[in-house]
């Protein structure tokens, strides 16, 4: 009970983080941030490509073109079928299509802190027409 002087009201508690727990939640925002950035990342490149640019993933299609760059074949598309991210990995699995072809790609990225790619493993399979 309280003091007749002193109001009821409600009772407040202050929540604070202990280190340990700080550190942990830490971790894991920065974590999903840094998964979601390198997902945008993949996302971009995809984008990027469809818009005619030479990047990781479609230089399986760059020519050369003859002003001294390189150019992908008219009408390349990707979609994106999943993207599965973890840690500094990306994984990608899309479908191109260009001058009535397919293929599958399978690509795996790994970012450096700064959001670079640092390497780029991928598996381009032609589909065959289903008989």
């Amino acid at each position: 009970m309280r003091d007749d002087d002193q109001e009821e009201g409600p009772l407040v508690m202050a929540l604070t983080l202990t280190a340990p727990l700080s550190g942990a939640l830490h971790e894991l925002l920065t974590a999903r941030s840094l998964r979601e950035r390198n997902r945008e990342i993949v996302f971009a490149l995809v984008a990027a490509g469809n818009r005619g640019e030479v990047n990781h993933l479609t230089r399986h299609w760059a020519g050369a073109a003859g002003t001294g760059g390189r150019t992908l074949p008219d009408g390349l598309g990707l979609t994106v079928e999943s993207v599965i991210a973890d840690h500094d990995v990306v994984a990608l699995r899309a479908t191109a299509r260009a001058e009535g072809a397919a293929w599958s790609l399978v690509a795996e990225l790994h970012f450096d802190a700064a959001g670079r790619i640092e390497r780029c493993q991928d598996l381009l399979v032609p589909q065959t027409p289903a008989s």
